[in-house]
Formats: C-alpha cells, sequence, structure tokens
C-alpha cells in the first residue's frame, strides 16, 4: 500500500537526495525555495511512502488560483518498476479534485539526447491516464508538452501555464510559447 503524507523535517534529507537524484540542475528549484522562499505557499510537497519505506519517493504541486501542476514525481530508483508511481497519481489527483490539475513531460523529439528516458516517462504519463493537452513550451532549456487527465486537458492553456509559472517560479525559469 502506498501512501502519501505532507514533508516532514525528518524526511528533509532522504527527500532531497531523492529530488537530486531525479532531476538535472537545470530543472530543479532550490529545496528552501519551495519551503520556505516567498513563493513556498504555493509549494505543497509530498512524501511517497510504503508499508517498507518512508521516503518511497517525492510529489511537488504548485498551486496557483484553480490550477495545480504537478512539477516533480520521483520514485526512488530501487524501487521503479514497483508500480509504486501508478498507486501514487491517483492519490495526487484526489488531493487536488477541485482544481484542473496537469504536467509537463519532455516532448519526444527524434534527436532529443535522452530520447529513450522521455519516450518512457511519456508511455508512463499514457499508461496512468493522461493526455497531451496540445499546449507546448520551452522551459529549462527543453521542449516540453502539458499533460492532464481528459476532463482538464481541454482547459489547460499556455496562458494559463505562464500565468502559474509567473506567479511562483523563479523569474529564470519562464516558459516560451513553441
Amino acid at each position: 500500500m502506498v501512501s502519501l503524507r505532507p514533508l516532514t523535517p525528518d524526511d528533509l534529507t532522504a527527500y532531497e537526495s531523492l529530488y537530486e537524484q531525479s532531476f538535472p540542475p537545470s530543472e530543479r528549484k532550490d529545496m528552501a525555495f519551495m519551503t520556505s522562499g516567498q513563493y513556498a505557499y504555493a509549494y505543497d510537497l509530498w512524501v511517497v511512502s510504503t508499508p517498507c519505506v518512508s521516503v518511497a519517493g517525492m510529489v511537488v504541486v504548485v498551486k496557483h488560483e484553480n490550477y495545480a501542476m504537478l512539477d516533480y514525481l520521483a520514485i526512488s530508483p530501487y524501487l521503479r518498476g514497483q508500480g509504486i508511481g501508478h498507486d501514487v497519481l491517483p492519490l495526487v489527483r484526489e488531493k487536488y479534485q477541485d482544481t484542473c490539475l496537469f504536467l509537463e513531460i519532455e516532448s519526444p523529439t527524434p534527436h532529443a539526447p535522452n530520447l529513450q528516458e522521455r519516450l518512457r516517462r511519456r508511455d508512463f504519463y499514457v499508461s496512468c491516464g493522461l493526455v497531451p493537452c496540445g499546449v507546448h513550451a520551452y522551459i529549462y532549456d527543453t521542449d516540453m508538452e502539458l499533460w492532464a487527465y481528459p476532463e482538464s486537458a481541454p482547459r489547460v492553456s499556455f496562458e494559463m501555464y505562464a500565468k502559474l509559472i509567473a506567479s511562483c517560479f523563479p523569474k529564470d525559469m519562464q516558459p516560451q510559447a513553441t
């Protein structure tokens, strides 16, 4: 059984380690930015737990108005492939059921340096029931696509996405439409 609970100070070391292992420096925000910075109010940091592992994964969701963006999702490398991610997404969806929940994925362009990773991530989200929103952006020096559950996908626009990013991301992480 997988659970999702708020990050506590006791979790922080393991959480930060997983965060740093899972995301390239160009895509990471400083942890203090999300936990105690001026925009910390917009960030929900969740710990994924299993009966045997206290910090089995991490989830970061950014909220603005009636939108919520799943900003980061990572499962500990030694636990990947066990269905934990599939079990966590419905929990995240339930927590944000009153918002338009969406996420970014790296576009699986043919010449991408990590094409296989991008395809694997896309296939994971497809298997979880998410669909492309038809919105593309350039951020983190990467071409991104926005995805959501089918009931939210029509409500996701580049303008809404840019507004969310502008309201609670570092100023050097602003998207451009592609």
